[in-house]
């Protein structure tokens, strides 16, 4: 038993590297990756279609708190935070975080997993595209309009376990806001949609049977820490490595894999 919980650690600490690199070479979120391979994973070790996808996002999310405080802490340096973003943001990610992480804790697994592929779907094909789109010059100055957008950011964010740097980055591109303060200001969103998910899939799971060791609720620690330990020095690794790299011919071929990991999500359910 100890071995396999071993074999189990050593599997994660290989999906925090490649999760690590992934996100610094594409800028793309660890949990496109971190999901679908934890739920391989805990499906191999045989725990129930009922909970692994819910496990998979919510420890998605915990990595995600982690993770993402260096990343804040690198663009407040930079000044690429755009604090009047995240004050008219701060509210709408939040309440959406929450409400997504309780819808998600109490739908079936198998639903979970065909929401999780058309909505990474969405995201692949859209990254494979480049689809770019200019609303205005700025974020909107009606809060309720303001509190509508990120409120879907954060519960859409939630509904597929990553920190919601696929639909906050275009948006904020999509209203004027140049790449690197898109990014920043969408690390610093991250951290706020992360960190209520978390909390939530953790109460929502704690009276739930059949979990993995070491469990609060959703959340696995072993999945966490293991994961976040390893993906937060690859990630610097990957960024280095990015500029070396077309970028653009990169996210193309990792949207083809996210497509083909979404078709292998739905072949094996069904």
């Amino acid at each position: 038993m100890e071995f396999e919980f071993l074999y189990f650690l050593i599997l994660l600490l290989i999906i925090g590297v490649f999760s690590g690199l992934l996100a610094g070479l594409l800028g793309v979120g660890g949990g496109l990756i971190i999901i679908p391979m934890v739920f391989y994973i805990l499906n191999y070790y045989g725990f129930s279609m009922d909970i692994i996808m819910h496990v998979a996002i919510a420890s998605s999310l915990g990595v995600i708190c982690l993770t993402s405080l260096s990343s804040i802490y690198a663009h407040y340096k930079l000044m690429n935070i755009d604090e009047d973003v995240i004050k008219k943001w701060f509210v709408g990610v939040i309440l959406g975080s929450i409400l997504g992480a309780i819808f998600a804790s109490y739908i079936d697994g198998n639903l979970l997993v065909v929401i999780f592929v058309v909505i990474a779907g969405t995201v692949a094909i859209s990254m494979f595209f480049n689809i770019n789109i200019v609303i205005a010059k700025d974020i909107p100055q009606n809060f309720f309009l303001n509190s509508f957008i990120s409120f879907l950011i954060g519960y859409f964010s939630v509904l597929i376990g990553i920190g919601g740097g696929s639909f906050s980055v275009p948006t904020l591109n999509a209203f004027g806001k140049n790449i690197h303060r898109a990014v920043g200001t969408s690390a610093t969103i991250g951290f706020f949609i992360a960190l209520p998910g978390f909390i939530t899939y953790a109460l929502t799971g704690w009276m739930v049977e059949g979990l993995p060791r070491y469990s609060l609720g959703y959340v696995n620690l072993p999945i966490v820490l293991s994961v976040a330990s390893v993906s937060v020095l690859t990630a610097p690794l990957g960024a280095k490595l990015s500029s070396k790299y077309n970028k653009k011919t990169l996210k193309k071929i990792f949207s083809i894999f996210l497509l083909l990991i979404c078709v292998s999500l739905v072949i094996d359910q069904y």
